[in-house]
């Protein structure tokens, strides 16, 4: 997908209370109320430029001067807005944006229709999905809106999100934050077999699962037992200072036997692993995963236990 470079961009609200948000998304169109005035005149002033026709029309139905002008601007703008006005608007957890085409259509239900180019994305032109909890508090602050549309005021950032192209300082702290767990990861391979059982463990524990045995365990396959106190799911974990690819694959088949006996998942940590092992894919949909130094450094970073693995290192 190319890039995108609107002149402006817009925030739309697609019925009173989102009523209309799942039919203009789903059927690619953009959807206004505004029934009181007849189709015909909202026309009649885009070809003479005389929107002071629709404001007086607001006027005489009893709506105050201040709403009759907000509603005349918002009305314009619906009906007069390029295909280089890029339209957004908020649905399922997403944001949702698109350009239209020109053109309105007045449906069976009075309502003010147009159609989008391409239809409506929630998704940036790498395919990323623009999930709300991803994007700025000021752009969600939009939604406390209460009219129809607006300009929106961080439509540099809305369109640099959309083009995929983060800021410098994100960029810049992502690296430093990598470069971070490359220096965790460097410390956690030099951590004795105790202390990086007990980093497991407490990294499982700050991601809010429960131990329930004793720590290193009893089990030849089995060092720690967790469960969900939210699903009382069971996981076991295997904790390896060192190992090899063949060893891995002995514990797998081990370890499977045992989903039988009412474990949903099993990790495997190693901090040392041979290269063949550094090397074994990694299948999502395996019922065994695999833990190797870089994914347990980037883990510690994220649950805070820096200042931990620093202070063994000591």
């Amino acid at each position: 997908m190319k890039s995108i470079n609107p002149s402006e961009v817009l925030y739309i609200k697609l019925g009173s209370g989102g009523e209309y948000e799942k039919e203009c998304i789903t059927n690619g169109t953009l959807q206004i109320g505004f029934r009181e005035v007849p189709h015909e005149l909202y026309i009649k002033c885009v070809k003479n430029g005389n929107w002071d026709e629709v404001q007086k029309a607001y006027r005489e139905s009893g709506t105050s001067a201040g709403t009759a002008t907000r509603y005349m601007h918002q009305i314009q703008r619906f009906y007069e807005a390029d295909e280089n006005i890029l339209w957004i608007t908020f649905w399922k957890g997403a944001l949702y944006w698109c350009f239209a085409k020109p053109g309105v259509e007045v449906k069976d239900n009075h309502c003010k229709s147009r159609e989008t180019i391409s239809g409506w994305s929630c998704e940036d032109i790498n395919g990323n999905q623009l999930m709300m909890s991803k994007l700025s508090g000021k752009v969600l602050a939009m939604q406390g809106f209460r009219g129809t549309i607006c300009t929106v005021k961080e439509a540099k950032y809305l369109v640099e999100k959309i083009n995929g192209i983060q800021p410098a300082r994100v960029t810049e702290t992502e690296s430093v934050l990598l470069q971070l767990q490359e220096k965790v990861e460097d410390i956690i391979r030099t951590l004795s077999w105790r202390d990086f059982e007990i980093l497991i463990d407490l990294i499982f524990r700050q991601a809010g699962w429960q131990r329930v045995n004793e720590l290193g365990g009893k089990t030849k396959t089995l060092d720690i037992e967790l469960i969900s106190p939210i699903t009382n799911e069971r996981y076991g974990v295997q904790v390896k200072s060192k190992a090899r690819l063949s060893l891995f694959e002995e514990y797998k088949t081990e370890l499977m036997n045992d989903i039988q006996g009412g474990f949903t998942r099993f990790y495997f940590a190693v901090h040392s692993p041979d290269e063949d092992l550094m090397l074994a894919s990694k299948d999502e949909d395996d019922n065994v995963k695999l833990l190797l130094p870089a994914d347990i450094s980037r883990l510690a970073v994220q649950y805070g236990l820096t200042q931990w693995v620093i202070d063994k290192a000591k």
